[in-house]
């Protein structure tokens, strides 16, 4: 039903999560910036009644993301339990899945999903994407990942065949990449499981194991290729770094670390403004999806770059394109539908899914505006930051570690201390004054250890003590920072 790939031959610091940017309770979740409507649209001669969600995605107390079931890739969950979890203020269902499997823990998802640079899915599909400068946009997406393991001198490239998949038992060749984002633990049969922890392999076993916290692993089949070719390669202590490689239609390059968000499904419906329906280029043979009137989902993008979701009860793939063109979207692609079809705004259910699902496409409403950090052009996606009395507060270690500065943290004092080309800068926990190569400088927020347990500090004064640059951009709530 859907083009995906079955088989293949076998210092910029990353930020994922919202810090300091936990989910309102369920029952506030609000957001000004979500409008839900029902709309009567007249499209090939016949009527339909369309509920309609539209996002300002600029609102920086917004974040769009893919979102997976509780438990992990190949499990399931009401829509609205998904929604709640994630603390969203909009929600619809999301890529394709194995909704008929009898077994519930391995219902797969199909398509491609990103969140903050960060693959939690591959896949080979129509993909809605928002960049790092909240732009929108529909296109073919073809994503893959490549590993990078070093020893000495030398590095060996491993092309996974994906990322939190995984092809049966019988395909021995395969070598998958895992995120915690998989579930807890791999046990499959038949294959290696090499664990990458703070970038170095730790263990290499054909035990199972957890994935661990912020790590990864990579299962290795156990074909006499990969025993030849790949286990020979790999060694406990090995670095490991991985790089997500996008193509678009043609095999032109795409830059996913710039993406913000981006979910895979199909097919497309509107491009430019125009109907571009073709279900045999974006690899849909099933009728179910490429004739029948059944319920449907969609999202796109109106002509002021936002986000819009929406839900018909009853329509053709062709209908539905020309629905959507009338609504005004300029781009707009098919999302899952049937029993899938669901959509949530600001607490409350648009429309009900017939059926539990693998993933969703949701909007969380964060409790502060999340400041993203850029240092020397390159995204930060592991860590973020958050304003305080209009100041930007930043966790220290990305930037000192950008910036290979030296750091001691004193417990008994609470003091930490920054060295670096010549500098020395020393800041208290809760105090309001620091010092600057023994000068006394006024702190407009006091150097903080947060609930997440990591230390935050003004990030224009650290930077600027320490001889960088920072821009703000006050439209992205980007903090840029340029070390000297």
């Amino acid at each position: 039903m859907l083009r995906h790939k079955m088989m293949k031959p076998g210092a910029a610091l990353l930020l994922t999560a919202a810090l300091f940017a936990g989910a309102t309770p369920a029952s506030a979740l609000y957001s000004p910036s979500v409008n839900a409507v029902t709309k009567q649209v007249t499209a090939q001669g016949k009527s339909f009644n369309v509920s309609v969600v539209t996002v300002d995605l600029t609102d920086p107390t917004l974040e769009l993301a893919p979102a997976l079931a509780d438990g992990g890739v190949g499990h399931d969950a009401p829509l609205q339990a998904i929604a709640e979890r994630e603390g969203a203020v909009a929600a619809i269902n999301g890529t394709f899945f194995n909704a008929y499997e009898a077994n519930p823990y391995i219902r797969y998802p199909n398509g491609t999903m990103v969140q903050a640079g960060e693959a939690l899915h591959t896949g080979e599909n129509q993909t809605f994407i928002l960049n790092r400068d909240k732009v929108p946009d529909i296109q073919f997406v073809d994503l893959d990942i490549a590993v990078r393991v070093s020893e000495g001198n030398g590095t060996y490239t491993i092309n996974p065949w994906g990322v939190n998949k995984y092809y049966g038992a019988d395909s021995t060749d395969q070598v998958i990449w895992y995120t915690p984002d998989f579930g807890s633990w791999i046990g499959f049969p038949n294959g290696t499981k090499v664990v990458i922890e703070d970038g170095l392999i730790t263990r290499i076993t054909n035990d199972s194991v957890q994935v661990p916290a912020g790590g990864y692993v990579l299962f290795v089949g156990n074909s006499a290729n990969n025993r030849q070719y790949v286990l020979p390669n790999l060694d406990v202590g090995d670095r490991v770094t991985k790089e997500l490689l996008a193509k678009g239609e043609g095999g032109s390059s795409l830059n996913a670390k710039s993406w913000l968000a981006a979910i895979g499904v199909g097919p497309k419906l509107v491009s430019g403004g125009a109907v571009d329906l073709d279900v045999k280029r974006d690899g849909f043979s099933d009728p179910k999806v490429t004739q029948s009137s059944a319920a449907r989902s969609f999202i796109g993008i109106d002509g002021s770059d936002r986000l819009v979701m929406g839900t018909v009860p009853s329509a053709t793939l062709t209908q539905l394109a020309a629905i959507t063109l009338q609504l005004g979207l300029k781009e707009a692609m098919n999302m899952d539908g049937g029993s899938s079809s669901g959509l949530y705004a600001n607490g409350t259910m648009l429309t009900y899914p017939g059926r539990e699902l693998s993933n969703a496409l949701v909007v969380r409403k964060l409790d502060k505006p999340k400041v993203q950090i850029d240092i020397n052009g390159q995204p930060v996606y592991d860590y973020s930051g958050f304003i305080v009395k209009e100041t930007t507060v930043v966790p220290i270690r990305p930037f000192i570690t950008a910036m290979n500065a030296g750091f001691q943290w004193d417990a008994a004092t609470r003091t930490a201390t920054i060295t670096s080309a010549g500098v020395t800068m020393k800041l208290k926990d809760g105090s309001s004054t620091a010092t600057v190569n023994g000068k006394s400088v006024s702190v407009p927020v006091p150097l903080q250890i947060m609930e997440d347990s990591r230390m935050y500090v003004p990030l224009r004064l650290v930077a600027e003590s320490l001889n960088s640059k920072v821009d703000w951009n006050s439209s992205l709530y980007r903090a840029s920072v340029r070390l000297p």
